[in-house]
């Protein structure tokens, strides 16, 4: 590190702390960041951020101390490359990246962009204000300047954020061919109308129009609009052909969805919104006499009437899936406008698998104790309208937002048994299928249910009014087989993530280690192993708000030998600790931890009660 670091506030987003060095209070940003203890401009961060794929690559141009840097690699967890000619400036940025450990994320170039290669030097330099300080280009300058063309030649960008004290234009000129051929997000700061007007002559030949702005030094938001004349003919044409690349031979985009009658208002909205983005859309029709005339007449709709409406209930969006093939299908509910984007977002999230999972908004992921039983309460369940920053791996996908490949769920509505509720016959499913499923990050209210007392047909399957295939009772019997239902069981396209185990004799320490494990690392699988399962650890590991999955483990419980079994087949990805006296980590070998799952014999049951 190139100058002595020390922490100056910890700024907790999305359950990760990411720590600050600040060592001039005067600055305006680390004065801000200080004062609030959160990241400056963080509207703007959550915004933007919440739209990246999960291979996002960012350029941080101006990087200053790092805000938005840190935003980008610790809260996002996607490669950065930060430029900061200012030396003041960045040796803060390089302790800031040091002392949140995402080196590995994030590249760091001390230089200065432009329009071409150069030199300059800082001028304007207010000790009092980092920020007023700026880059000059000059002949004898001592810091170089580059052209953003020459240093990513080859790379995909996804976002490129410029704020470079009135040379915004200059970058740009240098990032054309960047521009051109990625087609990423921009985030421009122009403080004058003149700046803003000399950033747009470089971007509107590019096809780049702005499309909202934030913060008080307006930064404005700039995304390419399509320059075809002529409107595409099938909805598959509006998505980006990369992303459509890296899927299964894609023909169609196909939607399915589920209502029952009396629903007609929000059907009606959920099928308009959702017609524009996709080739086909299934309706099935629960209770019906006759279809509404908005489904008939539309030459998109396929529609199938079910007049007693108590065979599928909500499963019935998945009766379109057996007759499409090469298909993205997607699944939705009868009470949600979906936004634009919503397709778009969807199938570029699914293209991170390859097509080999299936992506949703909404799921829920199993906290598990060795005493084999799923309380209703430990599970951590994220909504439609909740923000998440970081794609999530899930035991159970919500299917009133979903997406897959046809040729990897072959799912049928005759497989469709017993009296589970839809989302969980589909978690049964891919279980069983070795599938992993996800939910995808945005932002607040990305979705959100149409408001108003209305009758919907997954309101009715979930109180099990006269449907077959309707109650919620079963919902708790999805991990009942096998035991312990794990992400480790279907995580083939994600072997890379690491097995957090951690053995305590005590809670003291444990919501610190798994909520620093859960924000920092992507979809980490947690095992706490005691000798006991009291009901102050059971309370305190099996927490909803942990954003993972979470096991508890007694040495007295029946299930060791499971447990046992499931982490030897993955013992070159565990990482071992024992917690003692609170905050005592000590990190230790498969000869030490294996023994850590041997069952405790001739030991008298303890008796416990809430403390």
């Amino acid at each position: 590190m190139t100058l002595q670091a020390t922490i100056a506030c910890e700024v907790n987003s999305y359950r990760n702390a990411v720590r600050f060095h600040l060592p001039d209070p005067n600055d305006h940003i680390q004065r801000i960041i200080l004062q609030n203890s959160a990241f400056y401009e963080r509207a703007m961060l959550e915004d933007v951020g919440s739209s990246l794929p999960e291979d996002a690559l960012v350029v941080d141009v101006g990087a200053h101390v790092g805000n938005h840097t840190l935003f980008f690699g610790s809260v996002l967890g996607v490669r950065t490359i930060a430029f900061e000619p200012n030396p003041a400036a960045f040796a803060t940025l390089q302790a800031n990246v040091e002392l949140n450990g995402i080196n590995g994320l994030v590249e760091l170039c001390p230089l200065a962009l432009g329009a071409g290669p150069g030199t300059g030097d800082i001028v304007g330099t207010d000790f009092a204000d980092l920020g007023d300080a700026r880059f000059q280009p000059a002949e004898q300058g001592t810091i170089q300047m580059a052209k953003l063309d020459d240093l990513v030649a080859g790379h995909r960008v996804h976002l490129i954020k410029v704020d470079v004290g009135g040379a915004e234009a200059e970058v740009l000129r240098g990032a054309q061919e960047t521009i051109a051929r990625s087609r990423p997000k921009l985030l421009v700061s122009a403080a004058t109308r003149e700046i803003l007007a000399a950033v747009e002559v470089v971007l509107r030949p590019l096809g780049y129009r702005k499309i909202r702005f934030y913060n008080d030094t307006p930064t404005y938001l700039f995304e390419p609009i399509p320059l075809e004349t002529t409107a595409p003919t099938r909805a598959l044409d509006l998505i980006d052909s990369r992303d459509l690349m890296l899927l299964p031979p894609t023909q169609q985009i196909v939607a399915g969805i589920a209502s029952m009658a009396g629903n007609e208002v929000t059907l009606r909205a959920a099928v308009m919104s959702l017609l524009p983005q996709v080739d086909c859309l299934y309706v099935y029709l629960n209770g019906f006499a006759q279809a509404p005339r908005f489904i008939t007449e539309h030459t998109k709709i396929r529609y199938f009437i079910d007049t007693d409406g108590v065979r599928y209930g909500d499963a019935g969006k998945f009766w379109g899936l057996e007759q499409v093939e090469d298909a993205v299908y997607i699944t939705c509910d009868d009470d949600i406008v979906y936004p634009d984007d919503f397709v778009a977002r969807m199938i570029g999230e699914l293209a991170q698998s390859r097509g080999l999972a299936a992506v949703g908004v909404c799921g829920t992921i199993m906290l598990q104790s060795s005493r084999g039983h799923y309380a209703r309460d430990e599970r951590v369940i994220v909504d439609l309208e909740r923000a998440l920053m970081r794609r999530r791996r899930v035991h159970i996908v919500g299917t009133s937002a979903s997406a897959f490949h046809s040729t990897t769920v072959k799912a049928k509505l005759s497989d469709f048994q017993d009296i589970k509720t839809v989302d969980a016959w589909f978690a049964e499913y891919l279980l069983g299928e070795g599938i992993p499923a996800y939910i995808v990050p945005r932002k607040q209210r990305w979705l959100q249910p149409i408001e108003g007392r209305h009758p919907t047909i997954h309101n009715q399957s979930h109180a099990g009014f006269g449907l077959s295939h309707g109650s919620l009772t079963k919902q708790d019997d999805i991990p009942a087989s096998p035991y312990p239902i794990s992400l480790l069981r279907s995580d083939a396209a994600d072997a890379s993530s690491i097995i957090y185990l951690v053995d305590a004799k005590q809670v003291d320490g444990l919501v610190e280690f798994i909520l620093a494990v859960g924000g920092r690392e992507r979809d980490p699988v947690v095992f706490v192993t005691c000798d006991h399962e009291t009901d102050d650890m059971r309370r305190t590991v099996l927490h909803p708000e942990f954003l993972c999955e979470v096991h508890l483990v007694a040495r007295s419980g029946e299930h060791i030998s499971n447990y046992r079994e499931l982490l030897w087949k993955h013992a070159g990805r565990v990482r071992a600790w024992t917690l003692r006296n609170g905050n005592e980590l000590k990190m230790v070998d498969a000869d030490e931890w294996g023994n850590w799952f041997e069952p405790l014999v001739d030991v008298e049951p303890r008796v416990f009660s809430p403390a």
